[in-house]
């Protein structure tokens, strides 16, 4: 859990950068949650908001890190991460 937290910064600081915009804490934790194999409505009950919500954060999230999925999403935490 500590290991993917790191990575989750790592991306964030790699990606933010290149787009001159950096991920909001909530969305490090979606990202985070989602990377670990969440889906939507159980990010969105382990946060207690709405599954709307998440979906708000991923697109947020892809639009930032410049990714279209939750695919690419994960591959690049994991890509991160090893």
């Amino acid at each position: 859990m500590k290991r993917l937290r790191h990575v989750v910064r790592s991306v964030d600081r790699t990606h933010g950068s290149l787009n001159r915009e950096v991920l909001t804490v909530r969305e490090r934790e979606v990202m985070r949650l989602a990377a670990e194999g969440l889906g939507n409505k159980a990010i969105a009950r382990e946060l207690r908001v709405s599954e709307g919500t998440i979906k708000l954060h991923l697109h947020n999230i892809y639009r930032k890190l410049g990714i279209k999925s939750r695919f690419a999403l994960v591959a690049l935490v994991n890509k991160k991460a090893s």
